[in-house]
């Protein structure tokens, strides 16, 4: 079925005009114009996990108030259908400015994450199967020789800490993940990487991603004053196992030779080039 057929028959968006947005690592995207009016189509592989998941945390988070991209359920009131051997999903489009790494970027980050995981707390969940989330890749961990240690030195470092907040997290909060609306309101969407974690696995992405806690911490303290002591005893060691996820998944796209949501070809020795040197200086 084509996709102009699915979006018709399970949406009603009728007489739609496609055009194919840049793709996440592990997805296809699309804007959708349907009467005047734009979504976003996005299609997983049909035994991704976290797909529908992601969805219903982004509605969550938007009866609370904030920006998400929240799924648009189909006809028959579902936030995914299948198509083929794919999961398909139609979500609201949102427009604005991608966040930089300007301090004033990184106080946004802070303060929205802290505004996620303010509304979806969770119990706390088993720590070495979430943990999964590198042994998963355990196979590729040898293909340089600085990558099982430095991946079973950051599981045991998370190990040792006690008294975890979980919540449903968004994964992987980049700064281009945060857009600027006109209102100055700060928009955060792509929930492909959900999973329920530790929520410090959260704050240690978006410090990674921008190279410094010195804006996104305070600002994320501002609103959750109450998780000052276990970010300051956790996220060292956080820091290091999100790095440890960056080896590791590279490492299998390397060995695998993954190519999607990549902007040039050595995109992916990179990535593993830039976790190398964060933990061997090399």
């Amino acid at each position: 079925m084509e996709l102009t057929d699915i979006l018709a028959q399970s949406w009603q968006l009728t007489a739609a005009n496609l055009e194919t947005l840049s793709g996440g690592m592990n997805s296809q995207t699309w804007l959708v114009t349907s009467n005047g009016v734009r979504y976003v189509a996005k299609s997983v592989p049909g035994e991704d996990s976290r797909f529908e998941p992601g969805l219903e945390l982004a509605a969550r988070l938007a009866r609370g108030g904030l920006i998400t991209g929240a799924p648009i359920p189909s006809h028959d009131g579902r936030l995914v259908e299948r198509w083929g051997d794919r999961q398909l999903a139609v979500l609201e489009y949102v427009g604005g400015i991608p966040l930089l790494a300007a301090p004033e970027d990184q106080q946004a980050v802070g303060t929205t994450l802290a505004r996620v995981h303010q509304i979806s707390q969770a119990p706390a969940g088993d720590l070495e199967k979430w943990f999964e989330l590198l042994t998963d890749f355990d196979a590729y961990l040898d293909l340089e020789p600085w990558i099982r240690p430095a991946v079973e030195a950051a599981l045991d470092g998370v190990r040792v800490l006690n008294n975890l907040t979980w919540a449903g997290l968004h994964g992987d909060p980049a700064t281009e993940a945060f857009l600027r609306q006109p209102d100055g309101e700060i928009a955060l969407i792509d929930w492909g990487s959900f999973m329920t974690a530790p929520l410090l696995y959260d704050v240690a992405s978006a410090v990674m991603y921008v190279g410094t806690d010195e804006h996104v911490v305070p600002a994320y303290l501002a609103v959750l004053p109450e998780l000052a002591t276990e970010l300051d005893t956790g996220l060292p060691a956080f820091w290091r196992f999100r790095q440890a996820v960056q080896a590791s998944y590279f490492a299998w796209r390397v060995a695998t030779n993954v190519q999607t949501g990549l902007t040039t070809d050595d995109g992916n020795h990179l990535g593993l080039t830039d976790a190398r040197r964060w933990f061997t200086g090399k």
